[in-house]
């Protein structure tokens, strides 16, 4: 297999490492190769086509580093850039109040709101503020509140999240033995051949005898024979005149 590089060291400050082209290949081959199981979420995958031992090695080493990344600040020194980011992004604008103590009160404030988001999605989302290119619906004339942020640092957080999901589907799906084994195939057959003879059923495919065929055109006579009295009945009571049978072979067009 290609090798693939799935990690470089990754924190609540730090974005993590896009992935490569080998990795994504990866990732996808094996999700196609995913089968719904008994209930929601349930993933299964046939032994033969589940991840090889280097395989899977690559796929956990990617899942750490993005689980890692995802990490909330936890630190002294996460919490104090998580401070900066905030400070800086609230004093870009004039509706940020000028008191020293109201000014660290607020930060603190949403610091604190965002106790569940790494500090790197939070500066990429005061860019996004500043440069008013954010998705979250805010009213520019003001600074952005602490549900704004943390809604917009979570939008993107959102393609991390949903490659872990990913990998989390094909680490953990159930591996299961699709291989058919030779006692396993014999057992289907003499299932099927006591089938075959409690339902009367044969490999030999038999023509029917004379008796047979006389039989079935005499119950398919009556069974026309009954439809043109019903019809003739119907006519009489509309008051229409006879009509030929249906079921008189007609004259071949001539070409």
């Amino acid at each position: 297999m290609t090798s693939v590089q799935t990690r470089n060291a990754s924190t609540s400050v730090s974005p993590p490492e896009a992935a490569s082209r080998p990795l994504l290949d990866l990732v996808s081959r094996f999700q196609n190769r995913l089968e719904d199981g008994d209930r929601p979420g349930h993933k299964l995958i046939s032994a033969g086509l589940a991840p090889l031992g280097h395989e899977r090695a690559a796929l956990e080493d990617r899942k750490r580093h993005l689980s890692a990344s995802l990490a909330p600040a936890t630190t002294d020194e996460d919490r104090a850039a998580l401070s900066r980011i905030v400070m800086a992004l609230l004093g870009g604008f004039p509706t940020f109040g000028a008191d020293r103590e109201d000014a660290k009160l607020t930060v603190s404030l949403i610091v604190r709101a965002l106790d569940d988001v790494p500090v790197w999605a939070v500066q990429r989302a005061a860019g996004l503020f500043l440069k008013n290119l954010q998705k979250t619906r805010w009213n520019p004339e003001r600074a952005p509140t602490a549900p704004q942020i943390r809604a917009e640092a979570k939008l993107i957080m959102l393609d991390v999240e949903v490659e872990l999901h990913r990998l989390e589907q094909v680490l953990g799906a159930e591996i299961v033995d699709s291989e058919t084994t030779e006692d396993e195939r014999k057992a289907a057959v003499a299932h099927w051949n006591q089938l075959k003879t409690e339902l009367g059923l044969s490999n030999v495919i038999t023509e029917r005898t004379d008796d047979e065929i006389a039989h079935e055109r005499a119950a398919q006579l009556r069974a026309n024979d009954a439809v043109e009295r019903r019809d003739a009945w119907e006519r009489e009571r509309a008051g229409l005149p006879p009509a030929d049978s249906p079921f008189v072979p007609r004259p071949a067009p001539i070409l």
